[in-house]
């Protein structure tokens, strides 16, 4: 009669290779320094896994599952506030309060999941390249790009975003934010203060879509180039 598993050794085995494929990488992480650093027979990692790819396998699943959960919530939380109607440019100041407040208390949840899975997006970012998972991140992240694209898109018909500045150019703008964020946490050993980061990231971001746009700059004119250009350059001696 076979022997069950042990499911608090499955538990064992998921940090301890958590931690090993930030060190190793998946495709240099050996099942044999993850079951020893748990304590644990390779046997009792094939009583669970069949492979240490089934296991990050399944480790990315929990992490895409969470990351869908959140982005789901913070949608119908959009769709519920623009379903009551957008206002005009004009009375639109408790309507983006209310929309600052749902993005406060999304982005708040976003960082502590960076925060709590900062491993396993770090080796997704830097130790997944030539494997399966060598996409996971970017596919996520596109999914994000096409909300947010979406909802700048209709703060856009509505005059409440600027609109010098494509719907997708802000998109890749605020994910992109994210996704640096990302990358700082895995090196950081203490937990940040992520009310202050939300503060901050919500003044960039609001800065940068709203407000006076930018005038591009106003090209020289030919004589100004060509007054310019005389003045570097040495004058030639007349003959005598």
């Amino acid at each position: 009669m076979a022997r069950p598993a042990d499911p608090h050794a499955r538990s064992s085995l998921v940090a301890a290779a958590r931690h090993e494929f930030v060190r190793a990488g998946i495709q240099k992480a050996r099942i044999e320094d993850i079951t020893q650093a748990c304590g644990l027979s390779k046997g009792a990692f094939y009583l669970h896994y069949d492979s240490k790819e089934a296991l990050f396998r399944e480790v990315v699943g929990q992490l895409e599952v969470q990351f869908e959960v959140m982005r789901t919530a913070r949608e119908n939380a959009y769709a519920e506030l623009i379903g009551r109607g957008v206002p005009s440019a004009r009375q639109a100041s408790p309507f983006i309060a209310e929309l600052q407040e749902i993005d406060a208390r999304e982005d708040r949840k976003l960082l502590e999941l960076l925060w709590d899975w900062r491993d396993v997006t770090d080796v997704l970012l830097r130790g997944s390249q030539g494997t399966e998972f060598e996409g996971v991140m970017w596919t996520m992240l596109d999914r994000e790009v096409a909300r947010v694209e979406l909802e700048c898109r209709a703060m856009k018909d509505a005059h409440l975003l600027r609109d010098d500045v494509p719907a997708d150019v802000l998109g890749l703008m605020i994910v992109g934010t994210y996704l640096l964020v990302a990358r700082r946490l895995s090196t950081l050993q203490e937990k940040p203060d992520f009310d202050h980061w939300v503060r901050a990231l919500q003044t960039l971001i609001a800065q940068g879509t709203s407000g006076i746009p930018v005038a591009p700059p106003k090209k020289k004119s030919t004589q100004k180039k060509q007054n310019s250009r005389n003045a570097i350059l040495p004058r030639k001696k007349k003959r005598s």
